[in-house]
């Protein structure tokens, strides 16, 4: 296949302007400074940088950058000078250390290794004078020293087959050919202990998921399960224990999967996001739950609550404050435990991450429109007072407008969508109609891959539906497509994009529709569905329903949307047929080639069939990335491809097609 070519336009220069920009996802409080987690495009680097980088404020407000660390990310905060990061830089030991390890940072000292593993540490929590961390170990080793044997013995060897079951990918997140996710404890005092690996009662087909929380004292420790079940089923539970006498643990499994803990001020409990055990025919539902710290009790909070919650940290020992969508906004709730009541604050845009010490939080949050900036909100009355202190992309702000459109359905439900449009509207415009992924999601906030602004810079509409299976809109949404992508999803989304094409603003004639993941089968769906669009693009989508839901990593989700692939009739009715798509409309395929989640043999299928159909089909292959595209040159690269397609089949707001009709 060709390089895809490009032009000079005024999209390519907006988004090389967003490609350049700090992609902050974290911030905390250090003393009265600033901390911040930030993604980083760097030269002769192929992916992005993780960055932690410390900021004080000058006498004018402004920040200014007082260290930063390469290769680094999930803080966990000590004290004013004080705090420890997981990062790729290697101790001056060296040894067999590789991957990601465990440091700590002290203000005038140089950082200091903690933990360094043969393979990487994945996760961490650190209180009091305790940390415990999950990394990688031989599966059958009870020490380093054991595990160091073994692995030398496999490099000697060569040996890198490796018998599954349960997880069938012998590299996932639970597995890593031999080796599995054991925790570590260690010691956080000057003069620490060597330290040592828990052993805990798991069978072989509990597995840790690397999820790792500590009251504040260190004394309590709760860490993620996945249970694999027999016919392809698993479950998500937590496992409660004291550091100190980790062979006491005990498991927890609920009526819920539980994930995500976040331990309460007072150590009395875990807060977790709780889901609902989906089955055909009843849709998952996620709440804020409570786990108190001996495992003995599990209770929800906030029940009363319309969407879905889910904890993120705590304002006080009775406040709990959490993430959830409404009405295409990613909002922070407080839920006060003793009685339930859920109260919704302002931070002036969709919350991405929050973290809450000494009667402040920090919320980076964005829109479609603006990207992430920090904003502290003053607790325990953040309604009061929201200042931005930190807007390190603001330079990308696009220019353009959003407006809110609603489709009213027959049956008097409406639907949402975004339609993002120049300042400048003459004329009709050529309309891209974005699928978002998920299914379980919705567009509100600021994407660096999917972000319609340069689009909208070369005079394009950008259409962002929201159908059901949308979070943010009841959980009557969400069972409305549950289990029917194809005959709810994506008939509502069809209707959605009818009833925007009606504006006289939009060219009707010109239509792209596009989309990643669900967001690409659904581009495919609306593709067989409507006359209108003229060019399709799917990146890691699919059209054969029973093909994926067997051979991907989710083939437990499957089981609990659709049921047995052998015997659930659902897989046949709601898989697409590609021989709706008419030659004459344009489609681009483009598939991570490590993709789990949709094996990259679904779009190889679909590229030939629709080939032999004489559709004009074109198929990018992106080795080394998996279901998302992640390297900045390779997102650069499917971009100009999508936007040479567009300017070929569209053209630019004046240049309209005389198309005839199907």
């Amino acid at each position: 296949m060709s390089e895809p070519t490009t032009e000079g336009a005024a999209g390519t220069a907006l988004y090389e302007l967003i490609r350049a920009q700090q992609r902050l996802k974290t911030a905390h409080r250090l003393g009265s400074r600033l901390l911040v987690e930030s993604d980083i495009e760097r030269e002769n680097r192929p992916d992005l940088v993780p960055f932690v980088l410390g900021y004080s404020s000058d006498g004018d407000g402004r920040p200014t950058l007082r260290h930063a660390h390469a290769g680094a990310s999930s803080v966990t905060v000590l004290g004013d000078d004080d705090y420890l990061f997981l990062s790729d830089r290697r101790p001056r030991a060296g040894g067999s250390v590789s991957g990601r390890s465990l440091w700590r940072h002290r203000e005038g000292q140089e950082p200091a290794a903690l933990l360094g593993t043969a393979r990487d540490v994945v996760g961490y929590a650190a209180a009091g004078r305790t940390a415990v961390a999950a990394a990688w170990v031989h599966a059958e080793a009870d020490s380093f020293a054991s595990d160091r044997v073994r692995r030398e013995k496999l490099a000697r060897e060569g040996l890198t087959a490796v018998t599954v079951e349960g997880d069938l990918w012998p590299r996932s997140s639970h597995q890593f050919g031999t080796e599995v996710l054991k925790l570590v404890r260690l010691s956080l005092d000057d003069d620490p202990a060597e330290p040592e690996l828990l052993q805990l009662p798991l069978d072989r087909r509990t597995r840790l998921s690397g999820q790792v929380a500590l009251t504040p004292d260190g004394r309590r420790c709760a860490a993620g399960l996945v249970r694999f079940l027999p016919g392809g089923h698993r479950r998500y539970g937590l496992l409660l224990f004291s550091p100190a006498t980790p062979d006491e643990a005990r498991q927890v499994w609920a009526d819920d999967d539980l994930s995500d803990t976040v331990p309460s001020p007072d150590g009395a409990w875990f807060a977790c996001t709780a889901e609902r055990i989906a089955v055909p025919g009843r849709a998952p539902r996620q709440e804020a739950a409570l786990v108190s710290s001996d495992g003995l009790e599990v209770r929800k909070v906030g029940q009363e609550h319309r969407d879905w919650l889910q904890p993120r940290c705590w304002q006080d020992p009775k406040n709990l404050l959490c993430t959830g969508e409404e009405d295409g906004q990613r909002h922070l709730w407080r839920i006060a435990i003793d009685t339930g009541a859920v109260t919704r604050i302002d931070t002036g845009g969709s919350t991405l991450s929050v973290t809450a010490r000494a009667g402040e939080a920090l919320v980076v949050c964005s829109s479609i429109a603006s990207p992430p900036s920090v904003v502290a909100l003053a607790l325990p009355t953040p309604e009061a007072t929201r200042t931005e202190i930190f807007a390190p992309a603001a330079a990308a702000t696009p220019r353009g407008r959003m407006e809110r459109l609603t489709y009213k359905a027959p049956d008097g439900v409406g639907w949402s969508s975004w339609l993002c449009l120049p300042e400048d509207v003459s004329g009709e415009l050529p309309v891209l109609v974005w699928c978002h992924g998920g299914p379980m999601l919705s567009w509100t906030d600021w994407s660096w891959r999917w972000n319609p602004w340069p689009f909208v810079a070369d005079g394009y509409a950008v259409l962002m539906p929201d159908p059901p299976l949308s979070v943010g809109y009841g959980q009557d949404a969400i069972e409305r497509g549950w289990g029917k992508w194809t005959s709810e999803v994506a008939a509502v989304a069809a209707e959605q994009v009818r009833d925007a094409l009606l504006d006289p603003r939009l060219d009707a004639e010109r239509v792209a529709v596009m989309g990643a993941s669900f967001g690409g089968f659904l581009s495919l769906a609306l593709g067989t569905l409507l006359p209108e669009p003229r060019l399709i693009v799917s990146h890691c989508g699919w059209a054969d329903f029973p093909a994926v839901a067997r051979a991907c990593d989710l083939h437990w989700h499957w089981l609990r949307e659709y049921g047995p692939v052998d015997s659930s009739p659902s897989y046949r009715s709601e898989s697409l047929s590609l021989e709706a798509v008419p030659p004459r409309t344009k489609v681009l395929l483009s598939h991570g080639c490590e993709d789990t989640h949709v094996p990259v043999g679904e779009s190889r299928a679909m590229y030939r069939t629709l080939e032999t159909q004489g559709v004009d089909v074109e198929l990018m292959l992106v080795p080394h990335e998996g279901h998302s595209i992640l390297r900045p040159a390779n997102a650069a690269a499917w971009h100009r491809w999508v936007a040479q397609a567009c300017r070929e089949t569209l053209g630019d707001r004046s240049a309209r097609k005389d198309f005839s009709v199907r």
